[in-house]
């Protein structure tokens, strides 16, 4: 009898640490769908909601941060190779950052814009999944409370598209982005970034179409808006495929133009590694911006 009750006492422990443990400030719904008219077909996302325990005394909508996957990535990839759940449950956990939600849609490798190859994915993400899981779950709602970011071509989209809805997005934010200035000729892009774009701006690759998508000519009219995002730039050293340059040169034009940015340049390669902690630093920026509106 009590090498049983011992046995029970230590089963029990043993399932509260676990519990303890394992549970999340944050809850995850994978591969969630909504029907996107602009695709003509369901587009998937994942969802990560707070606790509502640390939502009990909040007013209004919760803020949502919608968070976009590189090239050859999904809806998943967040949370699977980023550990998303992991890093937002500690921040609200500690008070360093309020309860947010965390939306991740699937672009496939769609570059967020409207292309033949792809389909609408620019307006399947601002005019049906963004109007659409906002309403359905009680989110964001207005731009004081809707971020965007994203990695890579994720980066790009984020960027592109909080430059041209500025009134949509308090917060923009790039880690590693694929950004390049307008271009000439092809020789300004290697054949193997243009393997890269998925013929998402044209095919034969179609350097009129890719200038038209890009953000660079958008600055100015991002300095005139009377509302625009904050922004923050992060790239590695050691990026791989040298978007250290992309990222500078729009850096040095948001500064000129005097657009305010936050730019970093961290030790690291286009790897998840250096994701995985630079995203920590995004949501905290993101925090102290909802906070400050907050008071």
């Amino acid at each position: 009898m009590t090498i049983r009750l011992y046995g029970d006492c230590l089963a029990a422990t043993f399932a509260f640490l676990l519990f303890v443990t394992t549970s999340h400030a944050a809850e995850l719904q994978e591969s969630l769908t909504i029907e996107s008219p602009a695709l003509g077909r369901e587009m998937r996302y994942s969802l990560l909601l707070p606790d509502p325990v640390h939502t009990s005394q909040r007013h209004g909508p919760i803020p949502v941060l919608y968070l976009l996957h590189g090239l050859g990535g999904n809806e998943r990839d967040w949370e699977k190779l980023g550990r998303i759940t992991e890093t937002a449950s500690r921040l609200i956990e500690d008070g360093a950052i309020p309860p947010m939600a965390i939306v991740m849609p699937d672009g496939e490798n769609s570059w967020y814009v409207n292309s033949a190859k792809h389909g609408r994915y620019q307006d399947a993400l601002m005019d049906d999944l963004i109007p659409s899981i906002e309403k359905l779950h009680d989110i964001g709602g207005d731009r004081s409370r809707r971020a965007i970011a994203g990695l890579s071509m994720g980066g790009y989209g984020a960027l592109r598209l909080a430059f041209r809805n500025p009134s949509h997005f308090a917060m923009t934010a790039a880690l590693s982005a694929a950004i390049f200035p307008d271009l000439e000729s092809t020789e300004d892009v290697s054949r193997q970034q243009i393997r890269f774009f998925k013929g998402a701006f044209g095919e034969p690759f179609d350097i009129v179409a890719f200038n038209q998508e890009n953000f660079f000519s958008d600055i100015q009219s991002l300095k005139a808006a009377s509302d625009r995002p904050s922004i923050w730039i992060t790239v590695g050293d050691d990026d791989g495929f040298r978007l250290y340059e992309g990222n500078l040169a729009l850096y040095l034009a948001l500064k000129q133009t005097g657009v305010p940015v936050e730019f970093r340049v961290t030790d690291g390669n286009h790897t998840w590694k250096l994701w995985r902690s630079e995203i920590e630093n995004i949501l905290r920026f993101y925090g102290r911006i909802l906070t400050a509106g907050a008071e």
